[in-house]
């Protein structure tokens, strides 16, 4: 109880009375955000590592993927609906479990972990969209300095800029932009999905032979790629056994995971305490992303050939990597380079549509840390419209950093492996924290609209949490036993338990430096953050 001469709770457990973010968002541009998350090219980008797996059937590790992750969906969206704070997991997990728990997990998840998606979203621009147009338009010299070191760097200093604009512009301009991004960009895909369609084998092979002998020099390029590719490649898309099936699993969540990457901006979400809402938006996301995604897959292996398809990965280091670019090769079809520049620009759309979310989402957890004093005070701090600048820099600048380890060292890219599980530890905390919310947060649970039922007892959102928690321990399990994955050697498990050894350090000084002002942190995290 506060007394006349003590400061009202949460000024003295909070920075301040409001927190100064805006609701400049509806559920529909969470929908948005969902899709440009769970990316079409990132999709595309990631089926090529079922040539790893020959055994398995994509299609299916693709099909059971997205029916598992909208488990994580329905958790989700029950923890939106109960607590709809910026922050997300970092918020429901200090209030679930305590503060330790959930800043270690969200820090490494949502702040550490996303500087080494920076190389990763520039390296799938340029190879799909940057180098194919250089190629087109003749500009050869560009294309071959993108693949310098130099270029590598620039290249992701690039994707910084801009996804910091994309953030500091504020969440209803970008909202805009996604808008634009997303119908430009459909536009363009349904028109290469039109392009395969009517496109035979045969027509598919002479238009690519005659543009790699036109833009590389190189004949009869297409039996020269499945050659490269070499022998034991998977025979079709639905092929496979059950096994090698479900270890392709742990690469599609690299894709179709993250319906959720816009959960913790659901304190800016208009009506997101309604639980069905936040289904559909994140839901909707997922299933039309997976929906588009599948039947692109799908045409390519009737086009393309699937052989051709999967061997075009497996033949890297001795083709130019552009032929790791699916969407170049349909606009190939096309023989006239105009058309071929315009529909690589309007698909490119879909993905810089997608730049800002490395950046957005992840303010908001390192602004809701400050926000509950673990972080300093001016990490809080907001512009006039909404936007947390300084959360922001502590962003750009270390990705900067590690971009530039990433363009100039040896060791330190195969690193960037390790950033699907850690956002999947980060994930299964929250699905965890969710499964015994009814116990733990009684008061929170009653009060929610989120629905009640139970099975033998146990509220059917539980069973739910279990099922999402169990399939993020499957996959956990799968990359840090399998070599296959390349997230299980050494210098991986040092690199992420450095990670953790360092948020946890974070909390300890912050946790020490609170209590002599006399506030431990752990009276914080029994409070809900003010709006």
């Amino acid at each position: 109880m506060a007394t006349p001469t003590s400061p009202p709770v949460d000024q003295q457990l909070f920075v301040r009375k409001a927190s100064g973010l805006i609701k400049g968002w509806s559920s529909i541009d969470g929908f948005r955000y969902s899709f440009f998350s769970v990316n079409l090219f990132l999709g595309i980008y990631g089926s090529y590592y079922a040539s790893t797996v020959p055994g398995g059937s994509l299609f299916w590790a693709i099909v059971v993927t997205t029916v598992i992750v909208v488990t994580g969906v329905l958790v989700y969206a029950g923890l939106i609906a109960a607590m709809p704070r910026a922050g997300g997991d970092y918020v429901w997990q200090t209030r679930i479990f305590n503060s330790p728990i959930g800043f270690v997990l969200a820090a490494c998840g949502w702040w550490f972990i996303l500087w080494q998606w920076i190389p990763i979203y520039a390296s799938l621009t340029v190879g799909s969209f940057i180098k194919p147009i250089f190629r087109i338009i003749g500009f050869n010299g560009g294309a071959d300095w993108l693949s310098s070191k130099n270029g590598i760097f620039i290249s992701s200093l690039c994707v910084i800029a801009v996804a910091s604009l994309l953030v500091a512009i504020g969440m209803k301009a970008y909202a805009k932009f996604q808008v634009w991004a997303v119908i430009i960009g459909l536009v363009g895909f349904v028109a290469a999905l039109i392009i395969l369609a009517v496109t035979s084998k045969h027509g598919f092979q002479n238009a690519f032979n005659r543009e790699s002998l036109k833009l590389y020099g190189t004949k009869d390029a297409y039996n020269g790629v499945v050659k490269a590719g070499g022998t034991g490649q998977p025979s079709g898309v639905f092929s496979g056994s059950i096994w090698p099936t479900l270890q392709l699993v742990p690469f599609m969540c690299f894709w179709l995971l993250w319906p959720n990457w816009g959960a913790t901006l659901y304190g800016e979400v208009r009506g997101a305490k309604d639980f069905r809402k936040n289904v559909y938006a994140m839901g909707g996301g997922l299933l039309s992303a997976a929906f588009l995604g599948l039947i692109f897959i799908l045409l390519i292996a009737k086009t393309m050939g699937y052989h051709f398809f999967m061997a075009s990965q497996a033949s890297q280091g001795v083709y130019a990597s552009e032929y790791l670019s699916p969407v170049a090769m349909v606009t190939w079809i096309v023989n006239s380079p105009a058309i071929q520049v315009l529909l690589l620009v309007m698909l490119s759309l879909i993905v810089f549509g997608w730049w800002g979310t490395v950046f957005l989402s992840s303010t908001r957890v390192i602004f809701a840390a400050a926000f509950d004093r673990i972080l300093p005070e001016k990490a809080a701090a907001v512009t006039s419209g909404g936007v947390p600048w300084v959360a922001l820099l502590l962003m750009a600048i270390p990705s900067a950093v590690v971009s530039a380890l990433y363009a100039y060292t040896t060791w330190f890219a195969r690193l960037t492996y390790d950033a699907t599980l850690v956002i999947a530890v980060t994930f299964l905390g929250s699905g965890l924290a969710f499964m015994i919310m009814p116990w733990r947060t009684k008061g929170i649970w009653a009060s929610s609209a989120l629905p009640k039922k139970k099975i033998l007892g146990i509220p059917w959102m539980s069973v739910i949490a279990g099922i999402y928690s169990a399939f993020l321990i499957f996959n956990l399990v799968l990359w840090l036993k399998d070599a296959v994955y390349g997230v299980n050697d050494w210098k991986s498990l040092v690199f992420m338990g450095c990670l953790y050894a360092g948020a946890l350090l974070i909390w300890v000084i912050a946790a020490i430096t609170r209590r002599r002002q006399g506030m431990p942190l752990e009276a914080v995290a029994k409070e809900i953050p003010v709006e």
